[in-house]
Order: structure tokens, then sequence, then C-alpha cells
């Protein structure tokens, strides 16, 4: 078998557009994939866990997997040599369908039935519920898409979550102050033509329970800012009707919105909104705002939404996979694709990038404790920039850059919306590329 070829992939035998097209309806079921597709023994195979959201309200958080699943092919096609030994690969795809019973279940599943040598989650639910098992079966984890304080948290503390300085997952993101601190910023130049009233509310799930959080969430940091809340609390993730909501935030004057949500749910609030004649200066919602299609979904009401930005193809990074610019690699999934990048695809990507790298570092991908050290002393320069484990204060979290700004209407090009910066903080990657303006400016 040949080795690894590590040069950014431009073709591959099977088609990528193909592979992009039945990609959610595969995911969605046990899937293997095997590089080369020869079955090799099992002590030179190297079995890979990968769970994601291909299905349910959180799918747009796994719409880079059938592109990066395409990537692996090329990647892993002749195998994977470390050291002396070319391994074969075999990935288990499997769905969490956004729900944490079927991410806890399909990961159970990869670490006891499967025995998987490594797992990678870019549904961090699967860290959440699998966390635990991952100590007892001895199983490392490399997770992203969640907020890491999040993550900390629904697993019970650094202590529990690191087991006590020897942790099996080990997670890269930003956390939520880090949000928090993007949204002051981002509203900083506006603040003082509005009331400072914020109508906030939330999807009942994990990654939302995180973001509320009387204590460790969004609201005392708006709080402590100053701000007075007009909480409209959780709701259920299948909800459709909105008009409690619009009510509660219409008699708040609320003129700055926020929240946790999925896109399907803010386009549902959005119309009941305009129908109620709430008319925020200012939404800016997590989650919901990371993804063009959500976008589109919106019409012509989705200029001047603001969010927290993860990713960005023009960010000076590139993948230590591929040598791909982050801007190179949003080039080939908007040509694949046919459709705007979004900033999941570079933490997709980046998953398999510490991935591959603790694999390769750690002399013996068969022994667990040798990959997971290889994690904890991991330090890598990714397309979605530092990731860096060995130097973290909470062992198995890594922290990566983070900055907000709006969709506005696309001058030119082929797609609706362009998300432009107008917060970076200090000392960062990205650039500020507009001044922010209220929804009434736009």
């Amino acid at each position: 078998m040949k080795s690894t070829d590590l040069t950014p992939p431009r073709a591959s035998a099977l088609s990528r557009r193909r592979l992009l097209q039945t990609s959610v309806a595969a995911g969605a079921t046990a899937l293997t994939l095997r590089f080369p597709a020869a079955h090799a023994s099992a002590a030179t195979t190297l079995r890979i866990g990968w769970v994601a959201a291909t299905s349910g309200p959180g799918a747009l958080f796994g719409e880079a997997v059938g592109f990066v699943r395409a990537q692996l092919e090329h990647l892993f096609g002749g195998g994977l040599t470390i050291g002396d030994t070319t391994y074969s690969v075999e990935i288990l795809l499997r769905d969490s369908g956004s729900g944490v019973n079927a991410a806890a279940q399909v990961t159970a599943e990869l670490m006891t039935r499967d025995r998987v040598d490594l797992i990678v989650t870019t549904e961090a639910l699967a860290a959440v519920t699998g966390g635990q098992l991952a100590v007892i079966n001895r199983t490392p984890i490399v997770s992203t898409l969640l907020p890491s304080d999040a993550l900390i948290g629904l697993r019970g503390g650094p202590q529990a979550y690191s087991n006590n300085g020897q942790p099996w997952t080990f997670h890269f993101l930003f956390d939520t102050a880090d949000i928090g601190a993007a949204y002051l910023g981002l509203w900083a130049p506006v603040r003082d033509r509005l009331n400072d009233t914020v109508g906030t509310f939330y999807v009942d799930q994990p990654a939302a329970q995180g973001f509320a959080h009387p204590q460790y969430g969004l609201p005392p940091i708006l709080q402590g800012a100053g701000y007075t809340l007009a909480d409209a609390g959780m709701f259920n993730v299948e909800a459709d009707d909105f008009s409690n909501q619009v009510a509660t935030f219409r008699a708040a004057d609320a003129q700055i919105l926020s929240g946790f949500m999925f896109a399907n749910h803010f386009a549902s609030f959005w119309r009941s909104a305009a129908q109620g004649g709430y008319r925020p200066e200012v939404a800016t919602i997590a989650g919901a705002f990371l993804f063009p299609g959500g976008m589109d979904a919106l019409g012509d009401r989705g200029a001047g939404l603001s969010t927290e930005i993860w990713w960005s193809p023009k960010l000076p990074y590139a993948s230590s996979l591929t040598g791909q610019t982050a801007g190179e690699l949003a080039a080939e999934w908007e040509a694949d694709r046919g459709s705007q990048w979004t900033p999941v695809l570079g933490y997709t990507h980046a998953a398999w990038e510490a991935a591959v790298a603790a694999l390769k570092a750690s002399g013996d991908p068969k022994d667990r404790e040798a990959v997971r050290a290889a994690l904890a002393a991991l330090t890598l320069d990714t397309v979605v920039g530092p990731i860096d484990f060995a130097g973290s204060p909470v062992p198995g979290i890594a922290k990566t850059p983070l900055v907000a700004g709006q969709w506005r209407r696309a001058s030119e090009g082929p797609y609706n919306y362009d998300l432009v910066v107008t917060w970076a903080g200090e000392d960062s990657a990205f650039v500020v590329e507009e001044e922010f303006k209220l929804l009434s400016e736009l």
C-alpha cells in the first residue's frame, strides 16, 4: 500500500459531488468507509468513529460532512503511514440526529461494540454523553462545535471533564465568555442609541442550556455590562409557534434580541415578529445566523442580522493535512457544492487535522493511551488557527479565536448575503471590514 499523499486534493476516483449529494442520506445510517477498500489485518487497521449531525434541527452543523468525507477518501486512499507501518483506515460514520439520546447510543456502540481506536465528533453531544464512557473504555475523543465551557459544565466541571488531569476527551472551540465579549463589542458602537433592554430566548438543548446558564452563561455577562433582560426562557426543539415570545419582547420594548437556537426556529419567530409588529434594532443570535442557508431562508429579511463568526475564508491559516489556505478550502467547497462557504467547514476539517496529527505523533495508533498522550501534548497550526492542548489551563480543552459581524446584502457575486466582520477585538487574525449598523439603517 502507498503512503498517504498530503497534497491538496483536487480530484478523486469517486466524484465528490456525488458524495455530497448522498451525504445526508448515507450519514443517517451506520456507514463504514474503508481506505483502501480491501480489508487488512486487525493489527494494521485503524478504526475511527465519526459522530455528526447529518439530520434533525442541527443538520446545518453537519453540512460539511460530505465534503470532508471526500477529502479523507483522497488522503487515506492508500492508507496512513505511521513510523514503519502503513495502516488501513476504517471510518465508521454515525448520525446523531441532532439529539442527545441518539448521540449517546451511537457513541456507546462505537466504543463497546465496534471497538474503535478513536472517535472524532463534529456533533459535540457525543462528547457530552460519551465522556465518562470514554474514560471507562479508554477511548480518546476529538471534539468540536460546542462552546467549551458548556461541555465542561455538562460533564460536571473541570475535574470531572479532565478525569483529574488525564482527559480522554479533547475539545477545541471558544467559550461562552468569548461569545459574550463579542456581542458586547459588536453592540458598543450603537449602544448610546438604544434602551439597553435585551430580549433573550433559547432552544431547550444542551448547547443552549450552557449558553443560558444564569451563573456562567450569557445572562450574567449582559447584566454585568448594564443590560436589562426580557427573558422568554427556553422553548422545545420542536416548537414553531413563537407568538408568546414576540408578545414578551414587544411589551418590554426589547430593542436588542439575542439567544441560541437553530435556523428553522428563528425563521418561524421572525415571521411571527413581523406579523406581531415587533421590530428590534439589533438581532444577534447564536447558532441560527452562522449558516448562509439559514439566511437565504429569510429572503429579504436577513440583512443586518448579526452573529459570532467562528471561521472565515479570509483568515491567514492553512490546513496541516492538505496545505490549503482557509480561502482555498472555502473556494473548493463553493466550486464543488455550488453554494456559499459555511463556518462549520473549517472546524469539521480541523477536527480531522487534530486526529491525524495525534495518530501520527503517538508512534503506535493502536495504543489508545499513546494516542491520548499525543493529544494531551498536541500543539498544531490548523485551518481554524492554533490548537493547543499542551498549554491549556484545563486539560483537554483548547480555545480558538472568535469575532462577530453582520450579514449584508451582497453587492456582487452569486450569493444573496456576505458575512462581514464588524468586531474583532485585540490581536485578532480577523480584519474588521464594516461598521456595525442598526437593522433600521439597512
